[in-house]
C-alpha cells in the first residue's frame, strides 16, 4: 500500500492561500456599490428624481404616461394657449432631459384643432413606435366629441391616420369624452369613455381599425357601443384588454344616490359578456358614499384589479378592489429557477474552499 501525505509546509502554504482568497472574496462583497432602496427618489433622473416642464406660459396638465421600448418616456395632456386648451405631448430621455429630436419645439409637440378646446386624457404606444393620444375635442356646437391623434416616432402627425393624423367621433348630440385607450394585439384601437344621452351619462366604447376608420364589425352602431345601467349615470374611466381579447371597462355607476365602482366586460364583437357578473356588469359599493373606479389592470392570472377613491365622511380615500377573472390559456411554461445573489455565490465558493482544506487536512493526518 502506498500512502501519499501532505507535508506540513504544504498545509501552511495552502492555509495562507485559503485565507487570502477568503479575505479577497469578502472585500469584493463589501466593495459592491450601495444602491438606493426601493421607493427612494432616483437621483439620476432630472433634479433629485424630479422633472417639471412648462409647455406654454399658462396651465399645463399631464394626464397619461407611457414608456417606449427604448426607455424613452412619453407624456400627454393639455396646455392652454391663452383662450383654449390643446393636445400637448412631450418625450424625455431616460435621464429626464427633453428629447430634442422629438417634435419641433425641443421635445414638445402641441396639436390644435379648428374648433374649441382639446384635452388628451390617455396615451398608448403602438408596437411600431407610433404614439396615440385620445381625449376630447370641442365641436362647433360647444360640445365635446371623442378625439384621437396619432404621431410618428419623430413627433410629426401621422397623416395615414384619419384626416391629417386626427380622428373625431360623435356618439350623440352632446358631450362625448374619451378617458382611456388601449391597443389590441391585432393593431385595432379601443377607446372608452362616456356619452351624454340628454339627461345622464352612459358608458361609451368604440373600436377603430389601424387607419383610424371605425371598425363596423364591432357593436351594433357602426363600431360604437353605448351601455347604461338603468340608473342615473355611468362614467368609464379606464379600459383594459384581456389575453383572450375581451374588453374590460371600469368606472362608476350612480345607484340613485351615490356612485359605486362599475366594471363591465365585453366580448370581442362588442356585445356584453353575459358570463361576467350580471349580464356582463358588476357594480360594487366600497363604502357608504361615492365610490369611483378610475383605473383597471389585469393580473397575469386573469384577476381584475380596479383602483379609485371612496368617500369616507367628508374626504376621499384610496380604494382598491380585486375581482375573479378568466385565467389565461396555459403556456406550459418551464418553472423559473431562482438566481442566487452575488454574496450567496461568494459564500458558496468560500464554503467549498474550506471543505477542500478540511479534506486535505484529513488526508495529511493519515
Amino acid at each position: 500500500m502506498v500512502c501519499t501525505c501532505l507535508s506540513p509546509s504544504f498545509n501552511a502554504s495552502f492555509l495562507r492561500s485559503l485565507i487570502a482568497v477568503g479575505f479577497s472574496l469578502f472585500v469584493t462583497v463589501d466593495a459592491v456599490p450601495v444602491v438606493a432602496a426601493d421607493g427612494d427618489l432616483d437621483a439620476s433622473f432630472g433634479t433629485g428624481g424630479k422633472v417639471v416642464t412648462s409647455i406654454l406660459s399658462q396651465d399645463d396638465f399631464a394626464h397619461s404616461v407611457a414608456i417606449q421600448s427604448d426607455g424613452k418616456i412619453v407624456v400627454a395632456g393639455e396646455t392652454k394657449n391663452g383662450t383654449a386648451d390643446e393636445f400637448a405631448l412631450a418625450r424625455y430621455n431616460a435621464d429626464g432631459t427633453l428629447d430634442t429630436s422629438f417634435g419641433n419645439a425641443g421635445g414638445k409637440v402641441i396639436t390644435s384643432s379648428a374648433n374649441n378646446s382639446e384635452h388628451a386624457y390617455s396615451l398608448a404606444i403602438q408596437s411600431d413606435g407610433k404614439i396615440l393620444l385620445a381625449g376630447a375635442s370641442g365641436n362647433a356646437g360647444d360640445y365635446d366629441d371623442f378625439a384621437m391623434a396619432r404621431y410618428n416616432t419623430d413627433g410629426s402627425l401621422d397623416t395615414s391616420f384619419g384626416t391629417g393624423g386626427k380622428v373625431v367621433t360623435s356618439f350623440m348630440s352632446q358631450d362625448d369624452i374619451v378617458r382611456s385607450v388601449a391597443i389590441q394585439s391585432d393593431g385595432k384601437i379601443v377607446v372608452a369613455g362616456e356619452t351624454k344621452n340628454g339627461t345622464f351619462d352612459e358608458f361609451a366604447l368604440a373600436r377603430y381599425n389601424a387607419d383610424g376608420t371605425l371598425d363596423t364589425s364591432f357593436g351594433n352602431a357602426g363600431g360604437k357601443v353605448i351601455t347604461n345601467s338603468n340608473n342615473n349615470g355611468d362614467h368609464a374611466y379606464s379600459v383594459a384588454i384581456q389575453s383572450d381579447g375581451k374588453i374590460v371597462l371600469a368606472g362608476a355607476s350612480d345607484n340613485t344616490g351615490n356612485d359605486d365602482f362599475a366594471l363591465y366586460r365585453y366580448d370581442t364583437d362588442g356585445s356584453l359578456d353575459t358570463s361576467f357578473g350580471t349580464g356582463g356588469k358588476v357594480v360594487t359599493a366600497v363604502g357608504g358614499g361615492d365610490d369611483i373606479g378610475t383605473s383597471v389592470a389585469i393580473q397575469s392570472d386573469g384577476k381584475i384589479v380596479v383602483a379609485g377613491h371612496s368617500k369616507n365622511g367628508g374626504y376621499y380615500d384610496f380604494a382598491l378592489v380585486r375581482y375573479a377573472g378568466t385565467p389565461p390559456a396555459s403556456t406550459n411554461a418551464v418553472p423559473s429557477v431562482p438566481v442566487p445573489t452575488l454574496p450567496t455565490i461568494l459564500l458558496m465558493v468560500l464554503s467549498g474552499l474550506l471543505a477542500l482544506f478540511g479534506f486535505y487536512r484529513v488526508r495529511a493526518s493519515k
